[in-house]
């Protein structure tokens, strides 16, 4: 990691030095795109993709101008920088670009994005959980399959994975996070594919006991907890919340109360607002099984930061489930 920073800086400096804009849509994919992330925190690098876009797009390459477009769309949705419902625009902009310019490897890859972020924005219905409930996305995942594409399979099963956990649906979530490691090929998002991996893994080992659910959920920790030491701005609450959950699923009841606590302030000094959110829910539901009265505090301070990002279907959802 260290090398590839070395690296990166040193393409950017030549980049500067000779001003060759030829080169600066393909630095910016490689540099804002897979490395800076592991040493700095994703919002640095949403501005430099989005720039490598313009830039392409002005020197006619193309392929590479969308490439940094799909790569600005998953670090605003990872790192929760934007409104889902601004994002939601900045996906239809961007998509309709892709298929304009027969970019249909980028386009397909917006899709599951696009799918999430529609079923956590709007309030009514029941949410349409990616794959077997939607028809596009089952025919691009079959498709996907058919012509090995495993990195859009991966992807497909990755934002699956999200949304169900979110939505509590845990027993969904594993499914799509052991078909995506099916496929052989990882997507980790600078961590956030092995946090929500480990999320749903001790959610289940919650509900059923089943201790290899926790050896499940030990490779993810392990996995955070190196790329906490690396970007401790990206990963430091997702270790910590991944800790306070395996504290609960282990009865270690002092402890996780600790640790939720502390993930929920990391989240917020790292300004992660969903992931924020998401400990807050969490340490909620662990609060109420123990009758602490903090789980009002955290069930309320849960809605109002998926109000702030603009998840009002969970927000509707939440309302529904407390159990207070």
């Amino acid at each position: 990691y260290d090398a590839s920073e070395r690296i990166g800086q040193l393409a950017i400096l030549l980049l500067e030095k000779f001003q060759s804009r030829k080169y600066t849509s393909y630095v910016h994919c490689c540099v804002f795109g897979c490395i800076r992330g592991w040493s700095g925190h994703i919002k640095m690098s949403i501005e430099p993709l989005l720039s490598g876009y313009q830039i392409g797009m002005q020197t006619g390459d193309i392929q590479m101008a969308m490439f940094n477009a799909y790569l600005y769309l998953a670090g605003n949705f990872n790192s929760g920088q934007l409104h889902l419902a601004a994002f939601k625009k900045h996906l239809k902009v961007f998509g309709e670009q892709m298929v304009e310019y027969k970019q249909m490897v980028f386009h397909h890859l917006l899709r599951p994005m696009e799918q999430v972020v529609s079923n956590l924005l709007f309030s009514t219905g029941e949410p349409l959980l990616l794959i077997g409930r939607d028809k596009e996305q089952e025919c691009i995942l079959n498709k996907a399959i058919e012509q090995n594409n495993r990195f859009l399979a991966a992807q497909m099963f990755f934002f699956g994975c999200v949304e169900a956990y979110i939505y509590g649906d845990y027993e969904l979530a594993v499914n799509f996070a052991q078909k995506r490691h099916e496929t052989g090929f990882d997507v980790p998002f600078y961590g956030m594919t092995d946090f929500f991996d480990g999320l749903s893994f001790l959610a289940m080992a919650h509900q059923s006991n089943d201790q290899k659910w926790i050896l499940s959920a030990n490779k993810s920790i392990s996995n955070i907890d190196l790329f906490s030491k690396l970007s401790p701005s990206n990963c430091e609450h997702k270790l910590l919340l991944l800790q306070a959950e395996m504290n609960s699923a282990m009865g270690e009841v002092e402890e996780a109360s600790i640790k939720y606590e502390l993930a929920v302030s990391a989240a917020e000094r790292n300004e992660f607002i969903h992931e924020q959110a998401i400990a807050n829910e969490r340490a909620a539901e662990f609060f109420l099984r123990h009758d602490d009265p903090r789980a009002c505090y955290h069930y309320s301070k849960a809605q109002s930061l998926f109000l702030k990002w603009g998840a009002q279907r969970k927000v509707d959802d939440l309302l529904m489930s407390i159990a207070l």
